[in-house]
């Protein structure tokens, strides 16, 4: 519900590893600070992300002055919060990073006539300010801000937004903090890439990719890069070859060719050559190319594409699709570009595999029972 006169809210994304930190022990961080601010502040549940992320969904409600009291410390929380080490390679800068969700009426205050205004909030922040691509087809109705700087650099861009939020009349209209149940499209959270997280059939289903790519074919990648990706992926809770690695701790390693069979079955090493690729490097990042059946690629893509995002989002690589019918010569297979810096590259390529995989066994059993 909108919040009463002279209140405003504030909606922003906070990593789910950092969550803790901004709540307290027993909910005292958030209590202290609305008792500080007299803000009222909400966060969706554990598990609640946002579409396509790994974060978490906070609501602000309060006066301008309250909202920046509450987010400048939040600021503070995520930024200093100690990254577990075999998360920062997918987290990258994300804890140098502010994400404020907005209606499209804010977001035009922020942008301002021909680029003005965003471009005074990164001259007078030091800061680097996006937002969501605004999309050619079915139209959002938030866009997401993206702030990339160091903590004071984050502290005054978003205060200025805050105020931006204070100039538009409609900046309340969107008052949900969780997304699970909304129809229609959802805005990205990052910049770059389709302007949507999830939910626009119309422009992400396995029939419409929005990107391209070039390559073919692949050998697996070195052992120690295989068991940080692994381990890594643990973390998220995510299984591979029946067993989840979020439970072990550490990946075993126990098998003659030093590789598990749940890993070799989803690097495709025994599905004869539908999945092949190659790598290339240009010194800081990572190019590993895949080449995948038509008839799988909508496993990869995932309903409304919501597959695809989550994997850039977990592996922090940038995973491109062919465009239908532009296939690897001689074949029906789509070219998968996966770039980014190791072992980025690597843990969405395991993830792409793995799901191919799955869907390979999953068709296999089917076929069998007719």
């Amino acid at each position: 519900s909108a919040p009463p006169p002279g209140q405003l809210i504030l909606k922003v994304l906070i990593p789910g590893y950092a969550a803790g930190a901004v709540i307290g022990k027993g909910g005292q961080i958030i209590v202290q600070l609305q008792k500080e601010s007299g803000a009222i502040i909400k966060l969706s549940k554990a598990k609640d992300f946002y579409p396509g992320t790994q974060d978490r969904v906070v609501l602000i409600q309060g006066t301008a002055d309250g909202l920046m009291k509450v987010h400048n410390t939040i600021i503070e929380k995520v930024y200093e919060f100690p990254v577990p080490k075999d998360l920062a390679a997918i987290i990258g800068d994300r804890p140098k990073q502010v994400k404020i969700i907005v209606p499209n009426t804010t977001a035009g205050l922020v942008i301002g006539k021909a680029g003005a205004t965003i471009k005074t909030i990164m001259e007078e922040s030091g800061s680097k300010v996006q937002l969501s691509q605004k999309p050619d087809g079915v139209n959002v109705q938030e866009r997401v801000i993206t702030i990339k700087g160091e903590k004071h650099q984050l502290v005054t861009a978003s205060n200025i937004i805050i105020d931006k939020i204070k100039d538009d009349p409609q900046s309340a209209s969107c008052p949900h903090i969780s997304y699970s149940g909304i129809a229609g499209p959802i805005a990205n959270a990052n910049p770059t890439g389709s302007p949507y997280a999830a939910g626009s059939a119309t422009l992400m289903d396995a029939s419409h990719p929005s990107v391209a790519a070039i390559g073919s074919a692949t050998p697996a990648p070195e052992l120690s890069t295989i068991n940080h990706a692994m381990t890594t992926l643990a973390n998220y809770g995510y299984t591979l070859g029946g067993v989840n690695y979020g439970t072990l701790g550490v990946m075993p390693n126990v098998h003659p060719q030093g590789v598990h069979p749940g890993i070799a079955t989803s690097m495709g090493m025994i599905s004869a050559g539908s999945l092949a690729g190659t790598k290339s490097s240009d010194g800081l990042k990572e190019t590993i190319e895949l080449a995948i059946p038509e008839n799988l690629i909508g496993a990869v893509l995932g309903k409304a594409g919501r597959t695809l995002v989550e994997y850039q989002d977990v592996s922090g690589a940038k995973i491109q699709i062919s465009k239908k019918g532009d296939y690897v010569a001689g074949t029906r297979n789509r070219r998968v570009t996966i770039t980014g810096k190791p072992p980025s590259p690597q843990t969405a390529q395991f993830l792409i595999t793995q799901r191919v995989a799955s869907a390979q066994n999953a068709r296999a059993q089917q076929a069998k029972l007719m």
